[in-house]
C-alpha cells in the first residue's frame, strides 16, 4: 500500500497519523478513542480497536503498523 498522507514516524512507528493496519488514529504516539455511542458496544465487546486501545501507546499494541528505520520521518 502506498502512503501518500504526511503521518509523522519515530523509531521505525507511527507517532501521528493513521495506522491503517489497525484503523486507529495515533497522535503523540498514543491511539486516540473512537467516539462511538455507547450502543455500539453489545454486550461489552469493543465497537473497533480505536475504542479497544483508547490511551494505549501504540508501540505496545499487538499488531501495529511497524516501518524500516530508514522510513523514519517527520511531518
Amino acid at each position: 500500500m502506498t502512503r501518500l498522507s504526511s503521518d509523522e514516524l519515530h523509531l521505525g512507528r507511527l507517532f501521528n497519523g493513521f495506522d491503517y493496519k489497525l484503523q486507529v488514529w495515533v497522535v503523540n504516539g498514543v491511539v486516540r478513542g473512537c467516539g462511538h455511542p455507547a450502543s455500539m458496544r453489545l454486550c461489552g465487546a469493543p465497537c473497533c480497536n480505536a475504542y479497544r486501545y483508547a490511551g494505549q501507546r501504540i508501540a505496545e499494541v499487538p499488531g501495529a503498523e511497524r516501518f524500516p528505520q530508514q522510513m523514519t520521518r517527520r511531518a
